[in-house]
């Protein structure tokens, strides 16, 4: 498995075999993303004339390539890569029209840059299927509010939930394109079904937190992974899994029940999982990456054992966490 991610304006690799190294780049904006078969990251890098612009980094030829912008620059910046296709073929995030002016971008097949516009306003591309047919982020309305949207074969779509709400900025999408899912901030995450345009809302683990969202899919859109928190640095809030026929977990107690010993760490912030729906990566409450793997993910008849010892668990930490408070007092 290969992880990405930057830091410091560059952009770093890791690999069970070689863990953390640095491969360039240029971050200006976006999200380090890989390929299903691990040979590209997508991200930033420098063109010849000293601007930052969308690309990947091979990982067999440890170069860059550059895809172009849409015309326009915000400072040195053109455009930035916010993730990449599973084939690899298609990178997808936001291209300057203006210093002011962004819009969401996809680069085609033959590594050109296109931009798949908005309302009037600015937009970004944030996730994209497999195949690159399927596109997801948000868009700027006439209002000036941010809303979810997704591009399917170039046509832009707008979000709305059954009572015609439009729906928070999407995070993910499936790889066969038919699941989107996105952030819910004063409310539930949520997952899209392109085909039917129906919305199910996911559930909302900590009725205290204000901010939810959905990081992360498997390819069959059946686990979720995602963050529950208030307000402050993400550090501080727990991570969340939704499983198919199971709903809402917290994340860091799911992994305890596999097996996993996490020596006290709590999963944070996970930031994406594997297609089969077994390996997460992500960052935890002490600000340091973490990935870890589960065995297989549960039979639906093991869905409610699973539930009530989650239950209990916390039960228990919400039991110690009072006798704690009441020592102190």
């Amino acid at each position: 498995m290969i992880g990405a991610y930057a830091s410091g304006g560059s952009y770093y690799m890791w690999t069970a075999a070689t863990g953390v190294t640095s491969i360039g780049g240029a971050w200006e904006g976006g999200i380090a993303s890989v390929s299903a078969d691990g040979t590209r990251i997508s991200g930033s890098a420098f063109g010849s004339d000293g601007q930052t612009y969308a690309g990947y980094y091979s990982v067999g030829t440890g170069q860059w390539t550059t895809l172009g912008g849409i015309g326009g620059a915000s400072g040195t910046s053109a455009s930035s890569g916010w993730n990449i296709s599973g084939d690899g073929k298609t990178v997808v995030g936001l291209g300057w029209v203006d210093g002011g002016t962004g819009h969401a971008i996809a680069s085609t097949p033959g590594g050109t840059m296109t931009d798949l516009g908005s309302l009037g306003g600015s937009s970004r591309a944030n996730a994209v299927s497999h195949d690159g047919s399927v596109i997801a982020g948000w868009v700027e309305q006439p209002d000036g509010q941010w809303t979810g949207a997704y591009w399917q074969n170039g046509t832009l779509h707008n979000m709305v939930d059954g009572q015609g709400n439009a729906l928070q900025e999407a995070g993910a999408v499936s790889a066969d394109g038919q699941w989107i899912v996105g952030n819910g901030n004063f409310g539930e995450t949520w997952r899209y079904n392109t085909a039917t345009q129906q919305t199910e809302w996911l559930g909302d683990l900590d009725a205290m937190g204000n901010f939810q969202g959905a990081t992360g899919i498997s390819a069959d859109g059946h686990v979720i992974v995602g963050y529950d928190r208030g307000f402050g640095p993400a550090t501080f809030g727990q991570g969340t899994i939704w499983i198919e026929g199971e709903g809402m977990l917290n994340f860091t107690d799911y992994i305890t029940s596999q097996g996993v010993d996490l020596g006290g760490r709590t999963l944070a912030l996970p930031l994406g999982v594997s297609a089969d729906g077994l390996t997460f990566y992500g960052v935890d409450s002490t600000g340091s990456g973490f990935v870890v793997t589960v065995s297989a993910v549960p039979e639906p008849a093991t869905y409610a054992m699973m539930a009530g010892g989650l239950a209990l668990l916390a039960a228990r930490r919400r039991m110690r966490r009072g006798s704690e408070k009441k020592q102190r007092a």
